[in-house]
């Protein structure tokens, strides 16, 4: 038996405990709630310190904080360590760089990505670069001006993609390792009215995967230096039959890379894709999340399982996967509103 960590975060009030530690095991499926701490608002998307026992968090409300968060998984705990201004309103994804120095997010409503020295301590230093997003796009309600969704590292390089919503682009930056300024690398102009939101890369291709919120598809892109950016494949996320109102959330890819699985909030779904050797998507599969506005999941390390984050329903699910398929729902644990599912490496 191993016993896997998790931690989450949700839109709960300040005075509730909105991230929460967990412990996954992975022989019952099973999650059990050990941790939690209170104290911010709407503490929604997470990131983990790739070499020590803390987490960062960001407020996603006006005027939005990040806060960092030391953890022990012998202990049991979680504590908040130090806190920050996010630079602008409703901080909606944090990622800490593979070196563990810099702290990098993006404020959706604030339309700018910036750049936070991460002291050795775990403490959230000084900002040492911000850029701002102009821009709109075709859907006057969501998309009257930038709002950059999320902030990702391409694997391998210190170059950083960001999914702006608003401006339907996305923007490859450069982070400068000494100083932390972001230089702009290239952009791509996406799918008008798409609205990229979140993306993933293949752990071998030289390809990346762009979920698009508004229009519910999964755009296929090759990514290589000499030839720059291209689209090989753009997808539905939906049944063809489906006819109600969804809005795509979250993407990730199997570590073989043999399948990539995307939620759908609306059709409150799990979608299955084959990938065949070229990356290209094929024989979409559907299984419910098992509850409402699957915001965020997370495939278990190791295989065999996937945690959704279910927002409307304040659920937590398991779903058990087979031949990399989601099969059938093992466990609801209910929880305030969880947005996001963030494993810890350490297992015991």
């Amino acid at each position: 038996m191993a016993i896997l960590h998790v931690l989450t975060g949700s839109y709960a009030t300040r005075d509730e405990k909105g991230i929460k530690l967990w412990q996954f095991d992975t022989d019952a499926g099973e999650l059990k709630e050990i941790a939690g701490v209170s104290g911010i608002e709407r503490p929604s998307f997470l990131t983990i310190h790739p070499s020590q026992e803390m987490a960062v968090s960001g407020s996603e409300d006006f005027n939005g904080e990040l806060v960092s968060y030391n953890f022990n998984l012998d202990s049991e705990m979680i504590k908040e360590y130090s806190r920050s201004s996010g630079n602008g309103d409703h901080p909606a994804y944090v990622t800490i760089d593979r070196s563990g120095k810099w702290l990098l997010s993006v404020n959706y409503s604030g339309g700018n990505v910036n750049v936070f020295e991460l002291k050795e301590d775990g403490a959230i230093g000084e900002m040492a670069d911000s850029v701002q997003h102009e821009g709109t796009g075709p859907n006057e309600e969501r998309q009257d001006a930038a709002h950059p969704h999320s902030i990702i590292q391409v694997p391998g390089k210190e170059l950083f993609a960001v999914s702006d919503l608003g401006t339907d682009t996305i923007y490859f930056y450069r982070l400068d390792m000494q100083s932390g300024k972001l230089e702009l690398d290239h952009a791509y102009d996406a799918e008008p009215g798409s609205g990229p939101r979140h993306l993933a890369f293949h752990p071998e291709l030289p390809l990346f995967y762009s979920l698009g919120e508004l229009d519910s598809t999964m755009t296929v892109f090759s990514l290589e230096r000499e030839s720059g950016i291209k689209q090989i494949q753009r997808v539905s996320l939906l049944p063809t039959a489906f006819e109600g109102e969804n809005t795509a959330a979250e993407v990730a890819v199997s570590k073989d890379g043999k399948f990539l699985y995307a939620s759908n909030r609306g059709h409150d779904s799990i979608v299955s894709f084959e990938i065949d050797e070229g990356g290209k998507l094929h024989s979409p599969e559907f299984t419910s999340s098992g509850g409402a506005g699957p915001r965020h999941f997370s495939l278990v390390p190791g295989g065999g399982w996937l945690i959704a984050a279910n927002e409307k329903s304040d659920s937590l699910t398991v779903l058990k996967l087979e031949d990399g398929r989601p099969i059938e729902l093992t466990q609801e644990v209910k929880t305030v509103s969880p947005v996001c599912v963030k494993f810890i490496g350490r297992t015991i």
